[in-house]
């Protein structure tokens, strides 16, 4: 059942697109623009990703294409961080009773557990353009298909306890990624005069990922879950818009 829900997002999606297409006003066409797009985002996790992160951020780049009937493609990519790892037990096995982890000299060693991740998409999507100042400003509509993946970072600044060297930590980490979907809806803002440009919506990622490690060492077992991980938030951005030298003047109304 839980691969349902993606593609019900995709037919909603699909729905609202013919809807708003049949009812978009017919002003002039707007320019097509090359977008280049910094993004910021603030994540809650739901269901079994909220079991391993609390919330967190991404920050990122996006670079697009908008037509002149408002049809938008996209690449994009973001690093996952900040969620604090509710997972905290992953250690249990190499730590003592109160959860430290003794270093080759007999100290303490100073680690910390962090979230680390990536989000990278082809996107497509569709602005209307029945609110905004001109025909390069609207609602967007945006669907992006690519990767999740996501990890624990193990942080060790001291950098002298072997049973957590680069080749351990691995056996702890637990590496996932997969297939993921991200719709989006929002509002993007293109200015007259070309100096306030950005955009801000609703964004979801829907990540249908897998363990990649052969084994966790904590556990000695093999976690071959089919993973559901959603995170939904709000993502907002500042926006470079490239115009063509020729159509500048078509930009004032």
């Amino acid at each position: 059942m839980k691969l349902v829900y993606p593609f019900l997002l995709l037919l909603l999606f699909v729905l609202f697109t013919a809807s708003a297409q049949a009812q978009q006003n017919t002003a002039k066409d707007g320019l097509g623009i090359v977008l280049i797009k910094t993004h910021l985002g603030g994540y809650a996790p739901i269901g079994i990703l909220a079991e391993r992160f609390g919330p967190g951020a991404t920050v990122g780049l996006d670079i697009s294409y908008k037509t002149t009937k408002g049809w938008i493609f996209s690449l994009s990519g973001s690093h996952m961080f900040g969620g604090p790892v509710r997972e905290r037990n992953i250690l249990s096995n190499i730590s003592t009773e109160g959860g430290d982890i003794i270093t080759q000299t007999g100290v303490f060693e100073d680690y910390r557990l962090k979230q680390f991740g990536w989000l990278l998409y082809g996107r497509i999507g569709k602005m209307f353009t029945f609110i905004g100042p001109n025909p390069n400003s609207g609602l967007v509509v945006e669907l992006g298909t690519g990767l999740m993946q996501h990890k624990i970072w193990i942080e060790t600044p001291v950098n002298n306890s072997p049973q957590l060297s680069t080749e351990y930590k691995r056996g702890y980490d637990r590496l996932s990624n997969g297939l993921s979907l991200n719709p989006f809806i929002g509002y993007q803002h293109l200015s007259n005069n070309k100096l306030i440009n950005y955009y801000v919506g609703l964004d979801v990622h829907i990540g249908m990922t897998e363990n990649r490690r052969t084994i966790n060492y904590d556990t000695g077992l093999r976690d071959d879950r089919q993973r559901t991980d959603l995170m939904i938030g709000i993502k907002a951005g500042w926006i470079l818009p490239l115009y063509k030298r020729a159509e500048k003047a078509m930009l004032f109304y």
